[in-house]
């Protein structure tokens, strides 16, 4: 078995946007299908969410690929806090609390989503993916990492907790999408 990670292109936008709808349990879904416009292609809303604008979040060139044996297998999306970015007009009532709790870490290097799809899983590439993050963050002069995941991901947190990630701030989680279950989103911090 193979294992490569490598920065995405901009023919990567879909597996992008899959990252990001995987880690985040659906959360930008509803934009994608307000942005897809009469036509209703979400999915090409979601490529361009990924491809257009180079200072959205979950731009193509803020995420790296892992691949197994040439195929990719899941992927990261993320950058250092600046604490420059307001995006407060654009975002939804359930990503303002995610958004808040970014701008407490200014410094740090956020780990905006990552996943791996469910047949690769078991593998150790979640654990490549962060060792990946860590180079990033430290050749980009970051404090540390930070993520933030929701309260009841229990197998998540453990193993942050064992990567050396301490619970950093937390707030309430707000529903979206008809979901419900969690009650808080906890950001977590590993510093440097």
């Amino acid at each position: 078995m193979t294992i490569r990670i490598r920065p995405a292109s901009t023919n990567d936008a879909l597996h992008v946007a899959a990252i990001v709808d995987i880690a985040g349990h659906g959360i930008e879904l509803e934009s994608w299908i307000r942005d897809s416009g009469d036509n209703h292609a979400a999915l090409e809303a979601a490529r361009r969410a990924a491809s257009a604008d180079a200072n959205s979040p979950y731009h193509f060139s803020k995420a790296h690929l892992i691949e197994v044996d040439g195929a990719v297998a899941g992927g990261l999306v993320g950058e250092v806090l600046t604490g420059n970015d307001d995006y407060a007009a654009e975002i939804s009532p359930a990503l303002m609390p995610l958004v808040t709790l970014e701008t407490r870490l200014v410094g740090y290097w956020l780990i905006l989503a990552i996943a791996v799809y469910p047949e690769y899983r078991g593998r150790g590439l979640a654990r490549r993916l962060l060792a990946e993050a860590a180079e990033l963050a430290v050749a980009a002069g970051a404090k540390g990492l930070c993520l933030t995941v929701e309260d009841n991901n229990l197998a998540a947190i453990s193993v942050y907790d064992r990567l050396g990630f301490v619970t950093a701030d937390r707030l309430p989680w707000v529903a979206y999408g008809g979901r419900s279950g969690p009650r808080e989103w906890v950001m977590m911090r590993r510093d440097f």
